[in-house]
């Protein structure tokens, strides 16, 4: 058995290939032919799409695909093992494993931690190490089971955000334009806890003696005065239970967009320090599985779905969650109500 890619494969066994794909009665197969003998195929699927052929000696026994969109339309799903098929006299023995399991190697030595596969079939992937990730409307209407199998280590890929994040503060200026008028900043969220991952969001709260919007501006200006700063927003909230400023930036940093939410509370009110607490409570109860398991939790949900940070803590500290499936079941099951108090 050998394994070819078709676009790195040269005219003589690219029409080898094609071929065996005209012999196929699949519906997907023709619509797959149709994107290669059009040179639609890129256009449809993503740039660095891949096809790849498990062979026999000369004859053809599966193949399947690698690209960067699918059926499902979920941007920060990416990439998607698609058009699985092995021929009827090789079925039953395994043969698309291997293919599988190549494009799952391709995938980790691009840097990605996970490959995603929509399917209409139930049972068939769990064995080459898929694990079932919820329903999804494909494009055309229809619901799709949607699977994921990890490829690159997650680890190395939440570092170098986090390596990122502390670009950003430092360009930014965030906390010499806040200490400049005499408040303190701490950091707090998910860089404090070191489970930062897809979401580019940096969290902080800033003390200081009185709310004084005037003063604030003073602060915030000198952040702002920075080109790569984009946006801004503020929120008065002093009057409010909450009783806070907000401000947010938005800032570049090489053609990603960041988001600093600060938070200027009171010293010595009631959440004084109190996420600081929870923060360094949650890293303390860290172990590397639990950290693997959370930073893969985040990865996995979709982003136009907002969750706190803290639902991934508690579920996964506390009651021993550890997929993506388990999760969705467990919020359910604990809605958050206005602030969650829990810490370990």
């Amino acid at each position: 058995m050998k394994i070819i890619e078709f676009f790195e494969s040269d005219k003589t066994t690219q029409e080898l290939l094609l071929h065996a794909l005209r012999r196929c009665d699949w519906e997907a197969a023709k619509y797959l032919l149709g994107l290669l003998e059009d040179g639609t195929f890129a256009e449809t699927l993503g740039g660095k799409g891949r096809l790849f052929f498990l062979l026999d000696g000369e004859t053809v026994v599966s193949f399947l695909t690698l690209t960067d969109q699918d059926c499902v339309a979920a941007p920060d799903m990416t990439p998607w093992i698609g058009f699985v098929f092995t021929f009827p006299e090789y079925r039953g023995k395994g043969n698309i494993g291997i293919l599988l399991d190549h494009a799952r190697k391709c995938t980790a030595l691009d840097g990605v931690p996970f490959v995603f596969l929509a399917t209409n079939h139930t049972g068939q992937f769990e064995k080459y190490g898929f694990a079932f990730l919820g329903n999804r409307k494909d494009i055309h209407g229809e619901e799709s089971r949607l699977y994921v199998a990890p490829a690159a280590d997650i680890v190395p890929l939440a570092d170098a955000t986090q390596k990122q994040a502390r670009e950003v503060i430092r360009q930014s200026g965030i906390r010499e334009a806040w200490e400049s008028i005499g408040a303190k900043v701490n950091q707090v969220g998910s860089m404090a806890t070191g489970l930062l991952m897809k979401r580019r969001d940096i969290d902080f709260h800033v003390y200081t003696d009185k709310l004084d919007a005037t003063e604030s501006f003073k602060a915030i200006s000198r952040i702002c005065v920075n080109p790569n700063v984009i946006r801004l927003e503020y929120r008065n909230l002093a009057a409010t239970d909450e009783a806070c400023l907000e401000w947010h930036v938005w800032y570049n940093l090489d053609g990603e967009e960041w988001q600093i939410d600060m938070i200027q509370i009171l010293r010595g009110s009631q959440f004084d320090g109190y996420f600081e607490h929870v923060a360094e409570r949650i890293k303390a109860a860290l172990t590397p599985e639990r950290r693997r398991t959370i930073l893969e939790l985040k990865y996995l949900t979709p982003l136009e779905e907002h969750i706190a940070g803290i639902e991934y803590y508690q579920a996964v500290i506390a009651d021993g969650v550890r997929t993506y499936v388990q999760f969705t079941a467990w919020r359910k099951e604990h809605p958050m109500t206005g602030i969650n108090q829990w810490c370990p």
